[in-house]
């Protein structure tokens, strides 16, 4: 994996009346196959900063984004405006079963980069659980 790129991630959570922001600045892959496009980077542990796992992107020419996580909070999440997909999300106590729904898509990525932005919310048990927001804006190093 030839991480020739910079990628920002930011994600906001929003829930009961409070938001939590997390941002990441990091290296990482970006290639077109097959008509999708792929970001590929390492997350770190904060618990064990020696250990890191992969996440992909994954956005295919219809606008469905596609995130797989690696690791111990291993997942497959499926973002498609207007849909909501269920996801099996991995902890080290046990699998929660989590449904996603996407409320917007906003893709606006070249060969040289750019940024998608993801707007969606997480209920469990069809209760609501959050309100979610997860933008990336990736550029050439």
């Amino acid at each position: 994996m030839e991480e020739n790129y910079i990628l920002s991630v930011c994600g906001r959570q929003y829930t009961d009346g409070s938001s939590d922001k997390v941002e990441l600045q990091t290296s990482a892959s970006y290639v077109m196959r097959n008509g999708s496009r792929y970001i590929t980077y390492k997350e770190y542990d904060p618990q064990q900063p020696d250990k890191h796992y992969r996440t992909t992107v994954k956005i295919d020419p219809n606008n469905i984004v596609t995130v797989i996580k690696g690791g111990t909070e291993n997942h497959h999440l499926i973002l498609e405006k207007g849909k909501r997909h269920k996801c099996e999300y991995n902890t080290p106590y046990g699998s929660i079963t989590m449904g996603i729904y996407t409320d917007s898509v906003s893709i606006s990525l070249d060969d040289s980069g750019g940024e998608l932005t993801v707007k969606y919310s997480i209920d469990i048990e069809s209760e609501l659980a959050s309100s979610n927001e997860l933008t990336l804006s990736i550029k050439e190093a």
